[in-house]
């Protein structure tokens, strides 16, 4: 059924406006190469190979959705499409050529980090736990004692979940509501990632049924953006530390995917109205009269919309003020009551402007993201805007390399983890909003540095930490880069 799906898939893209683009065939083929060279590097263990992640997430937004949605790309102008994979091609050779650059100067910058903290795995897992214990005491209560409720927000959007709030928040707790949210999402995260690294099963089972408990949460909240954060750096940790051969590891890997896309298909379809019917129900597909589409990886048709957007009239490049107003964006509305609304005025040029104002708190029904590349656009331009987005992408692939450079510290493989599991996300907008996890969990990591530093001032010069997958692991004190 599957393959057949696929055939199919393929028999309506060659017949899709897309099929018949130019620069649609060119920006393929720079990915591939692209993609090529850093699967190279990362087998002869060359950490340049981490940017594969960067080429795969350009794939996922920018190439699937004309596949598996072609018909939705037939009313688009034929120079629009060629347009908007020409700036696709222009994003990679930027992100190529300065990736490098990148690289060295962020790995040549002096750490402050101490690595050798004498943490086991063990105090690392209670210290992540006590913080998400407390999270989620306090999330029960804002459900009202509901436990249930809280783990299984079966209503999803709507109803109330443990971390909900309004969409236009200017009191002091709308803040705290959301820097709880996000270290609730990274805690999460950690988690999965401490599983692999316990030297007992207890403390092994531990992590596992702490994590296990918190993913229905983010799965039936009905943000996929979330629960990916969440589950992703668990995922990549059994890739690289997982005992089982590669084999059995990419079978795995494959059913995992196969059973996240076919959730994914429902979250969007339900989350607005609740899980309650669709779990309710013998057959689930009984409630749908046609097959569940993949909607939101249209990356490539709201770059395409970005450019009409400018073209038009409807704004002007921004020259980096969209960029500085979500850097800024962590200040509380009730400090700052004239904070921008992020993205508002490109959702309502999209149409989605509400009339009456009491029917929505940002007067839109719905935010629209405009995609790495389309963000790059608003910011400095049609030509400029993707090579400035590729500049971007490489100084957090900089610093990711960084963090894998000093993997020997679980604390900062966890952050490395972390994020490389939160870079797809990054392909649907170069955010803050996708970004405080990791810069929470950054925190976490250097307050936890700097506790132990205190607490054991004579330092031996070598530590071993032993994994629970991967054997010892020699830890060096001082810097690693």
């Amino acid at each position: 059924m599957m393959i057949l799906s696929t055939f199919t898939s393929f028999e309506a893209f060659s017949r899709s406006i897309v099929a018949h683009e130019l620069t649609f065939y060119l920006a393929a083929v720079v990915l591939v190469v692209l993609t090529a060279e850093s699967c190279i590097k990362l087998l002869n263990r060359d950490s340049f190979g981490i940017t594969v992640g960067v080429y795969l997430m350009v794939f996922a937004w920018y190439f699937v959705d004309p596949f598996i949605n072609p018909e939705q790309y037939d009313y688009l102008p034929s120079s629009s499409l060629g347009q908007s994979y020409g700036q696709v091609v222009l994003f990679l050779i930027g992100f190529r050529v300065f990736a490098p650059v990148a690289i060295r100067w962020i790995l040549g910058r002096r750490s402050s980090g101490v690595f050798d903290t004498r943490l086991t795995p063990e105090q690392i897992l209670i210290a992540t736990a006590a913080l998400w214990l407390l999270l989620f005491v306090i999330g029960i209560a804002r459900m009202g004692g509901d436990v249930m409720g809280a783990v299984f927000p079966l209503d999803s959007r709507g109803g109330a979940t443990m971390w909900g709030r309004g969409a236009v928040e200017s009191s002091a707790s709308g803040f705290l509501i959301s820097f709880a949210s996000y270290v609730f999402i990274a805690v999460t995260a950690f988690l999965g990632v401490l599983v692999f690294f316990q030297r007992s099963i207890a403390w092994r089972l531990l992590a596992a049924a702490m994590f296990a408990i918190t993913l229905p949460y983010f799965f039936l909240a009905g943000a996929r953006s979330h629960f990916l954060v969440a589950v992703m750096p668990f995922i990549l940790t059994y890739l690289f530390y997982g005992r089982h051969l590669l084999v059995l590891k990419l079978v795995i890997l494959a059913i995992a995917f196969v059973c996240l896309d076919q959730g994914f298909r429902f979250v969007t379809q339900f989350r607005l109205g609740g899980f309650r019917e669709l779990l309710a129900a013998k057959n689930p597909y009984e409630l749908v009269d046609e097959p569940l589409p993949q909607r939101g990886l249209n990356m490539i048709e709201e770059l395409c919309f970005v450019n009409v957007y400018l073209d038009t009239g409807g704004a002007s490049p921004a020259y980096g003020v969209r960029y500085l107003n979500e850097l800024l964006n962590f200040i509380p509305r009730s400090i700052w009551p004239s904070k921008p609304l992020l993205g508002i005025d490109y959702a309502k040029w999209r149409g989605f402007e509400i009339a009456d104002s009491e029917e929505g708190e940002l007067g839109v029904n719905t935010t629209i993201s405009s995609g790495v590349i389309g963000g790059g656009v608003l910011n400095f331009g049609q030509i400029f805007g993707p090579v400035a987005a590729g500049i971007l992408m490489a100084l957090w692939t900089g610093l990711l390399i960084r963090w894998w450079a000093q993997r020997k510290s679980l604390l900062r493989l966890m952050l490395f983890m972390l994020g490389a599991g939160l870079t797809f996300n990054l392909g649907r907008d170069i955010s803050m909003l996708v970004l405080w996890p990791v810069i929470f969990a950054y925190f976490f990591v250097r307050l936890t540095e700097i506790w132990a530093t205190r607490r054991f001032r004579q330092l031996p010069q070598l530590a071993t930490v032993v994994t629970a997958d991967a054997g010892p692991i020699q830890v060096v004190a001082g810097r690693l880069s």
